[in-house]
């Protein structure tokens, strides 16, 4: 029974803003990535160049990425509005690192494709803030009372 009272706080709160969801959701494909970097850095390997001798450097990544998902899981859950822009700052700006290393030589081509997922996370979460932010700069409409004042 112990393991069922764990859901709610695995899924987040129910009354979540919108751009709180959407670094939530993205923490899992941090989880997931960083899970697969520590335990298995073999599936990537390959994909990403990297030989047998870099698998210690491909699970470091892996543990400070974990740690990072781990931030924005309970930042998200937490709705700190502050963290959700900077997050939109830095995850847009892998893409723009990732085109000058790969312009330098230093990493392959398929970084920049992989650091599009960052860029439309950054984007995502971008969106639903301006989207949130519309909604709090209306005036609110006048309190009626029961005497139509």
């Amino acid at each position: 029974m112990i393991y069922l009272s764990i859901i709610p706080w695995l899924w987040g709160n129910a009354g979540m803003t919108y751009p709180a969801k959407t670094v939530f959701y993205f923490s899992f494909y941090m989880f997931a990535l960083s899970l697969t970097l520590l335990l298995a850095p073999g599936l990537l390997s390959g994909l990403l160049g990297y030989t047998a001798e870099s698998y210690i450097w491909l699970r470091l990544i892996g543990l400070f990425l974990l740690y990072l998902a781990f931030d924005y899981f309970q930042a998200a859950r937490e709705n700190m509005r502050g963290f959700f822009y900077l997050t939109v700052y830095t995850r847009a700006s892998i893409l723009l690192f990732m085109i000058v290393f790969v312009s330098f030589g230093w990493l392959k081509p398929i970084f920049v494709a992989l650091s599009l997922i960052d860029f439309s996370g950054a984007v995502w979460t971008w969106r639903a803030l301006k989207r949130t932010e519309r909604h709090r700069s209306r005036p609110s409409e006048p309190v009626r009372t029961a005497d139509g004042a």
